[in-house]
């Protein structure tokens, strides 16, 4: 005996599923970037109102904190290529042997370059400052050039593992649609057809 209307339950049943992990999908990826869009507002104006306050008081430092993405293996295997680091803006006095810290380069091969390396020792120079000698975990040597305090942007105080591959990704046109536009436009769409639905039931 065929029992009527089993096969469009069947149907609205597989619908229903692919609607709720569609929209379970694109709410999880909508919060996570709402979370991440929160968090670094947030830095951001913690950020602003450091810069805003040292200008007012005429302190020539540099951002409270500031974020990286490494692009040479220098560091391998603490830090590898394609990782983020979030670094912290130091006092002279805070800085210890055996810190990672990121600094611009005065090494005539890399000069000016941003550089993500080990302080390995101190020292004092004729003029009576004190500068630091870095190298990379992963270089047989230590860099040729001592780093002036001036020179450091700050200490690394965390790492985020590939988070290079995700900045790449969003900054092309399809990672943007990929992970922003596409989620946003789909709780847009569940919503609306949700909208529909209840209008119709009533």
């Amino acid at each position: 005996m065929k029992i009527h209307g089993l096969e469009n339950s069947t149907d609205y049943s597989s619908k229903d599923t692919y609607k709720f992990f569609f929209h379970f999908i694109t709410k999880a990826l909508f919060i996570a970037l709402f979370t991440v869009i929160v968090g670094i507002s947030l830095v951001a104006l913690i950020v602003i109102g450091d810069t805003v306050y040292n200008v007012k008081k005429g302190n020539n430092v540099v951002p409270l904190i500031g974020g990286y993405v490494i692009i040479t293996p220098s560091m391998v295997p603490t830090i590898k290529v394609k990782d983020a680091v979030l670094v912290k803006r130091v006092s002279d006095n805070e800085l210890t042997i055996g810190d990672i810290i990121t600094f611009k380069s005065t090494d005539d091969r890399y000069k000016g370059l941003i550089i993500t390396h080990r302080v390995v020792g101190t020292q004092t120079i004729s003029s009576g400052s004190l500068v630091y000698r870095t190298k990379g975990d992963n270089n047989k040597i230590e860099d040729s050039a001592v780093v002036d305090f001036r020179n450091i942007y700050g200490k690394v105080v965390l790492k985020f593992p590939k988070l290079g591959y995700i900045k790449d990704f969003i900054n092309k046109p399809i990672g943007f649609i990929v992970l922003i536009v596409i989620p946003i436009f789909g709780i847009i769409g569940i919503n609306i057809n949700s909208f529909k639905e209840k209008k119709e039931m009533i």
